[in-house]
């Protein structure tokens, strides 16, 4: 009895961290919905009426500051502040506009993925084609009318895997992509139910030297037949094809990481600053509840008898310049006013203070610690974790175009170019480094294209260096050595 949605363990394991991060960027609505799952009842000990009252009002008060939303969008905003570099050859160009038959550009969904990928440190590429046999004609791909597509596949979904030793390579050979698709529809509400691909390599001849990458999609049955509790979809399994009708020797699917592109999971880059939030968020309900219950003073009657007070006060009391208290003999009436939380308060500046540092951290080179010549050597190398990750989804989109590329034509991979901007440091350079950089070339100290890639990096030269020459030389712009 084949167990179709399996899920690996590290995945499971995962999956708590990973809807923690998402909830945290959607923000503050979706943290309150999910009420003591982030923040916990103060009266759940108490009668459940008066319990569910006061949490409601507790969670009501208390603010969620949404850095790791914040966060995310400022960090992706880095890397696309900057236009990438493609240059596609014609076969793939066509799908730069609609790359994933849904109408959303190659740009969009690269930040789609690179989202995913500095978020919760794991997404994958699926590159399809729609199962037409020997149907598709030239004119039908010419036309887009059947067209390869790039879906991004979040990393809830990439729910099992494998990979095998073939040759000299590790190749991946199975992923089960968990979906859903709708199965009834009346024109106004539908209805969804889950299905799971499941992409593998299988061998084709008996020496397993040969493979062809075969599709199946499956679905959960309503109630077992002999047993099982799966069943293949009508018109499965498929065995991919290139465009000359040959099976395809690899599954077109492709994993990006925070760290690197391998099937692992890495550890998600906003983890901590999320879990940072949420407790960020508890320190609010407390400080937010403190307010509500000290911002309205105390009124403190004393040297009253109960008789008084029934006879007095039977409509209760009334406070105000327009009411006044009667009192007996020796009675005193007085406002007592306490401070807020102070503690809470404390905490919260000290979490803010946490979060900007951990925001910071993501943008900044990663050191390692070594020697002088080991410093020297890694200088060049170093990198921060945003860098990373923008250039795993850099390398991944080049592997998927060229994946999509085979189902319609023979395009040789090195002519694939896609490179996200991936280096931000010398974007914070100040004025006045960029003015000694400019005078370091006019000094001869450096080249002009080595000036030109500093002056790049820091995002005041746009232009590439040959088009730069060649305005420069018909401008006629002298240049004076610095003395």
């Amino acid at each position: 009895m084949p167990k179709v949605d399996h899920k690996r363990k590290e995945v499971s394991d995962n999956q708590k961290s990973w809807k923690l991060i998402s909830d945290c960027v959607a923000g503050e609505e979706t943290i309150k919905k999910a009420k003591e799952l982030y923040l916990p009842n103060p009266t759940a000990e108490l009668d459940s009426e008066y319990s569910k009252k006061r949490f409601k009002a507790y969670v009501q008060r208390a603010v969620f500051y949404n850095v790791t939303g914040r966060t995310l969008d400022g960090l992706v905003g880095q890397v696309f502040s900057k236009d990438s570099e493609s240059d596609l050859p014609g076969d793939v160009e066509r799908y730069e506009a609609d790359i994933d038959g849904a109408g959303t550009p190659l740009e969009q969904q690269a930040k789609a993925t690179l989202k995913a990928t500095v978020g919760k440190g794991h997404c994958g590429l699926l590159s399809d084609f729609p199962a037409t046999g020997d149907a598709t004609t030239k004119e039908d791909i010419e036309t887009l009318r059947i067209r390869p597509r790039v879906i991004l596949i979040q990393p809830e979904q990439i729910i099992n895997w494998r990979v095998t030793a073939v040759g000299g390579e590790t190749l991946l050979s199975l992923v089960v992509i968990e979906e859903s698709t709708i199965v009834e529809d009346d024109g106004f509400e539908f209805k969804k139910e889950p299905r799971w691909r499941e992409i593998r390599l299988m061998p084709v001849n008996e020496e397993n030297t040969q493979f062809a990458a075969v599709v199946t999609l499956w679905k959960k049955l309503e109630k077992p037949i002999d047993g099982e509790d799966f069943a293949i979809v009508e018109g499965f399994p498929v065995v991919l094809q290139d465009h000359r009708g040959q099976p395809l020797d690899r599954i077109p699917f492709e994993f990006v990481g925070a760290v690197n592109n391998e099937p692992c999971i890495d550890k998600a880059p906003l983890l901590d600053l999320a879990n940072l939030n949420v407790a960020h968020y508890r320190n609010s309900a407390d400080y937010e509840e403190g307010v509500f219950i000290t911002g309205q003073d105390t009124l403190v009657l004393t040297g009253l008898q109960q008789e008084w007070v029934d006879k007095n006060f039977k409509d209760g009391v009334k406070l105000g310049s327009r009411s006044a208290i009667p009192l007996p003999k020796d009675a005193d009436a007085k406002l007592l006013h306490t401070e807020a939380n102070g503690i809470a308060a404390e905490a919260m500046k000290h979490k803010e203070e946490q979060m900007k540092a951990l925001g910071a951290k993501l943008i900044e080179p990663m050191a390692t610690k070594g020697t002088a010549t080991e410093a020297l050597i890694e200088e060049s190398s170093e990198s921060s974790v945003l860098s990373s990750a923008a250039k795993n989804v850099s390398a991944a989109y080049r592997k998927a175009l060229f994946h999509a590329s085979r189902f319609v034509a023979d395009v040789d991979p090195k002519t694939i170019i896609f490179e996200l901007n991936s280096d931000f440091a010398a974007a914070m350079a100040s004025p006045q480094e960029r003015a000694q950089i400019v005078a370091e070339w006019q000094g001869g100290l450096i080249t002009f294209d080595e000036a030109r890639t500093q002056l790049r990096k820091a995002g005041v030269a746009t232009e590439d260096d040959k088009t730069a020459k060649s305005k420069m030389e018909d401008n006629i712009i002298p240049v004076e050595p610095v003395i």
